[in-house]
């Protein structure tokens, strides 16, 4: 054989959350804090991006993560950011679709080396360790991991590349810190990867249309929502698609309050989740985690069974 398959990944519906004896009686025992510098990204223009770093300073906030493509794309973005802010008001989040990339290790050079940046920087998607690790010894300070299991992602369809989420989650997060992003669909989807190592996780399916997304107006009863490699985004953003890896498309508008109960949603079955595997914090329940590995009938297993009553 001359391309062997040399691994078995593993994807968040292949693996159950082994519960263990508990001596957590209330959720309200269990806590989610993590130490981390994060609080947000947005995507924007480079006028716009600097007028809302400024609003966000004034606000007491604490930092703001702002989003960069690579060095050859964007060097006016990150001059911006460097030459304009304080490394303790920003993190720099460099989103480039192949992080494992002579892009990424150009950009990771430029900033800490030739400009100097001492502040915090997120960088990815990878879905492998050496990737990790690469990335890790270029400057980053926390990988996103995840090519490919995007709510509106179509690499895998597109390009026959990727890994499982799931395993990529637990290989990576060997490394160093990684957030797990794409694939979760659900709260026990994002508990399986905070169990399985990841330090955060992002979201953008489950939120699709909420009062707090963009372009969201009480008044329509849609809302666009695309994928960051998608030809809307990209036409967007550059101007030009070429080879659009995501899709755009239009969901319901949700109700006032609605990204607020996905939140609560998320944060009350992660809490469970961690009551029925025994810990009450993330170190543990990364460290103390057991997985079962599945077939696939268990996704008809997991679900309501009970026949529908009209």
């Amino acid at each position: 054989m001359l391309n062997p398959i040399t691994d078995e990944g593993l994807s968040f519906d292949d693996v159950l959350i082994i519960p263990h004896f508990s001596n957590i009686t209330s959720r309200s025992e269990i806590t989610l804090l993590q130490k981390t510098s994060l609080d947000t990204v947005w995507y924007m223009s480079v006028e716009d991006m600097e007028m809302a770093v400024d609003r966000w300073r004034v606000s007491g906030y604490g930092k703001i993560a702002i989003s960069v493509g690579c060095l050859a794309k964007d060097k006016d973005r990150i001059n911006s950011l460097i030459q304009k802010f304080d490394k303790d008001e920003i993190i720099i989040c460099i989103d480039i679709a192949h992080g494992h990339s002579k892009n990424m290790k150009d950009t990771l050079y430029y900033i800490r080396k030739a400009q100097g940046f001492e502040g915090s920087i997120i960088a990815g998607n990878v879905c492998t360790p050496q990737a990790t690790r690469d990335l890790l010894h270029w400057g980053a300070d926390m990988i996103k991991v995840g090519v490919g299991p995007g709510s509106a992602c179509t690499t895998r369809l597109k390009t026959g590349c990727g890994f499982p989420q799931f395993t990529t989650i637990q290989k990576c997060s060997t490394v160093g810190p990684i957030i797990a992003d794409g694939g979760i669909r659900s709260p026990g989807d994002a508990a399986k990867a905070l169990a399985a190592g990841a330090e955060l996780v992002m979201v953008g399916g489950m939120l699709a249309g909420t009062d707090r997304t963009p372009q969201w107006n009480e008044n329509e009863p849609f809302v666009e929502f695309r994928g960051m490699a998608s030809k809307a985004a990209r036409t967007s953003y550059e101007g030009v698609s070429k080879n659009a890896e995501g899709i755009s498309c239009t969901v319901e508008a949700k109700p006032v309050g609605s990204t607020e109960a996905v939140i609560n949603e998320l944060v009350e079955g992660i809490k469970s989740s961690m009551s029925y595997a025994g810990v009450d914090n993330l170190a543990d329940f990364r460290k103390k985690t057991t997985f079962v590995k599945t077939t696939s009938a268990i996704i008809n297993e997991n679900r309501p069974h009970i026949l529908e009553v009209v």
